[in-house]
């Protein structure tokens, strides 16, 4: 009993302590240029010191923009630093740490995973009223998807279908497989997010905006909140919470790309 206590009060201690906001012991924050093999990283320094990840790692990328968008994470913390709030500087750390030991086949098989459940896929042709919402704002990113890819994706009306040819696994895969590791990085916080490959395509491909998207992927709830009512905190705060990791995912994505990826699949 003593022992489970022990243990008990361990895990207590571990939690607070991740709750813990620690103070801002920094006035300025920079970004440093440097060479490595010959090609630019752009190192993040807090009163000239460089950040360090959770692993001793310095925080340094190969994106200027990016860092550029991570020190100013760094900026706008106020008296207390909100990890929590800085989702780029997150989506780095975990590039560099790698702490799964990833790699970028192993990123696309399982982004590509949420691909044959993706959540605009899966219509729903028992709730007559669901189902027309999704066949207005669902139909259409379907068939954008399709012309875009050159694909034949088709909505799936029980989950025992199947709506995604082997030949559309292989042009998703090949686009995937044109990013990097880092943008591939947040590509699977996007699509985590929305349980959804499609969403944050079009949001990379400049189809839809961050709140179109948040739409599209909580479409069932919105329909039933609108049928049965819903508690409006949580609701704007479930809201909130998607967009900003949609955003951040396809952001970082996108600052690691510098321009959209227009070779043929």
């Amino acid at each position: 009993l003593s022992s489970m206590f022990s243990r008990c009060s361990r895990r207590l201690a571990s939690s607070a302590s991740a709750l813990v906001k620690h103070k801002r012991f920094y006035k300025e924050v920079s970004v440093v240029t440097e060479s490595v093999a010959g090609t630019p990283q752009y190192k993040i320094t807090l009163d000239g010191r460089v950040v360090k990840t959770q692993a001793g790692r310095p925080l340094q990328m190969g994106s200027e923009p990016l860092a550029m968008a991570v020190a100013e994470e760094w900026a706008c913390q106020q008296e207390h630093i909100e990890q929590g709030h800085m989702r780029l500087s997150g989506l780095a750390m975990t590039a560099i740490d790698n702490p799964l030991a990833m790699t970028k086949e192993s990123i696309t098989s399982l982004i590509m995973e949420y691909l044959s459940t993706d959540t605009v896929l899966f219509f729903a042709p028992e709730n007559q009223i669901l189902m027309e919402a999704q066949k207005t704002h669902w139909a259409p990113l379907i068939d954008a998807t399709n012309e875009d890819m050159n694909t034949q994706l088709q909505p799936a009306l029980d989950f025992l279908a199947e709506p995604v040819s082997p030949e559309c696994r292989r042009k998703f895969e090949s686009w995937l497989m044109s990013y990097d590791f880092w943008a591939l990085t947040g590509m699977q916080y996007a699509v985590q997010s929305s349980k959804s490959v499609i969403i944050p395509h079009a949001m990379i491909r400049h189809k839809v905006g961050v709140r179109q998207a948040v739409e599209l992927a909580l479409l069932e709830q919105q329909v039933q909140a609108k049928r049965w009512g819903e508690v409006e905190w949580a609701h704007t705060i479930d809201n909130e919470e998607l967009c900003t990791r949609l955003s951040s995912g396809v952001l970082f994505t996108y600052l690691n790309s510098n321009q959209f990826i227009t070779k043929s699949v």
